[in-house]
């Protein structure tokens, strides 16, 4: 132990007495410890907020759609397109799914007194909120008798309200989508960005019958069916009831297969967990890519340490110590590099992601197990990387290193 001692003390001395040189060698696993842990808690962020988006709706919700596959790059719909005779059929059966709503998408132009907006159009049915779990922060919302004799009403988001009513009540103003005139009746709670980014309250929502009427052609087929299930304890019921119900109303034999595709709340969240767990792999792999070029960084500057003190491990050599103490100071020597670089960039990495939440707004946490990840990655560089220096200088043939000018 005593003399395990005295190779650390020997190891520190050399690495205090280039502190500059010490310094810039350790750059490179700061920079690399410091990216390994903010891009998997960014990952990690990211994926926490898709999932509160998606946990938003509840857990109950189903979504019901037209099946397709993706063929030459373009979705092509394998089945019959979900229209009314599908939500009649579940509205007037389900028992498992009290709130049904329809759901028609198109893409416009909206125009207010103070400017216009590209957006998404909902249109949807009263249910559409509950399912949802939207709240009104001023007016109200559409009714089913609105639905019903296809209304000329919307409720907007808060985004549209600030580019087409800055600073001003929108209840009861007009906005025209793509030259059909809607009467403001309310205005959603803000709920800012989504999981991936997008603006939640760049929308408008009305009667879905007044989009399919007024400016979606008399479309018959609506671009998927939300459902929510009667509590999360029967969201399965709820699913094979719809499937059975939709299979009844597509006449589909009972050996072929469905043309529809149900999405549980579940599978959701398992999907995007998937998928934002793979991005963050990926970007952790990249981050750690700057760790080898750190480890690459450690190895060239132990060869120039091994040449510059040649003589100095000869003299070692010659006054009985061994190939074993050598290379252990050496080893040591880049290990603490590492180690302390390594300690540097969990700092740096964790400051980084305050910054990053204080300039955006988007809430990074910092993972524990990124920070094992990026202090365990980085010792193991500096031992991969320090063991060719160290065992160079070992094998030092003591009569050449006492020669070596």
């Amino acid at each position: 132990m005593k003399r395990f001692f005295k190779i650390f003390k020997v190891a520190f001395r050399s690495i205090n007495k280039n502190r500059t040189r010490s310094l810039l060698t350790m750059l490179g696993i700061i920079i690399g410890v410091g990216a390994v842990i903010m891009t998997i808690s960014a990952g990690e962020g990211a994926t926490l907020q898709v999932q509160n988006q998606i946990s938003g709706l509840g857990t109950n919700l189903l979504m019901i759609q037209t099946k397709t596959e993706h063929k030459a790059g373009i979705n092509v719909r394998m089945g019959r397109p979900i229209d009314k005779k599908d939500l009649d059929i579940l509205q007037k059966n389900a028992v498992w799914m009290p709130k049904i709503s329809p759901l028609v998408a198109i893409g416009a132009q909206a125009i207010g007194p103070n400017g216009y907006k590209s957006t998404t159009v909902y249109g949807v049915s009263f249910d559409y909120f509950f399912i949802t779990s939207r709240a009104i922060e001023l007016g109200e919302f559409f009714t089913e008798d609105d639905v019903k004799t296809a209304k000329k009403y919307c409720v907007i988001g808060a985004t549209i309200r600030e580019e087409l009513f800055p600073g001003q009540d929108p209840i009861g103003r007009q906005i025209r989508i793509d030259k059909v005139p809607f009467t403001v009746v309310g205005l959603l709670t803000k709920e800012g960005s989504g999981g991936m980014g997008q603006d939640m309250d760049d929308i408008i929502v009305a009667p879905y019958t007044t989009i399919q009427n007024r400016l979606y052609g008399h479309q018959r087929g609506y671009n998927l069916i939300m459902a929510s299930a009667l509590s999360e304890d029967h969201i399965a019921d709820a699913e094979i009831e719809a499937i059975e119900l939709l299979r009844e109303s597509h006449k589909i034999n009972p050996d072929d297969e469905d043309d529809f595709d149900i999405t549980t709340q579940i599978e959701l969240q398992e999907i995007t967990g998937n998928i934002t767990g793979i991005l963050t792999i990926l970007l952790g792999a990249v981050a750690s890519i700057s760790l080898i070029v750190g480890g690459i960084g450690i190895m060239n500057i132990m060869l120039v340490s091994v040449t510059e003190r040649t003589r100095e491990i000869g003299t070692r050599l010659a006054i009985g110590a061994r190939e074993s103490d050598i290379l252990s100071q050496f080893l040591i020597e880049a290990v603490v590099l590492s180690l302390v670089g390594g300690t540097i960039g969990v700092v740096f990495g964790f400051i980084g992601n305050q910054i990053i939440y204080k300039a955006t707004g988007f809430f990074i946490p910092t993972a524990g197990y990124s920070i094992l990840i990026g202090f365990g990655f980085s010792a193991l560089v500096g031992v991969a990387f320090g063991y060719f220096p160290a065992r160079k200088a070992a094998k030092l043939n003591p009569i050449d290193a006492l020669r070596y000018e």
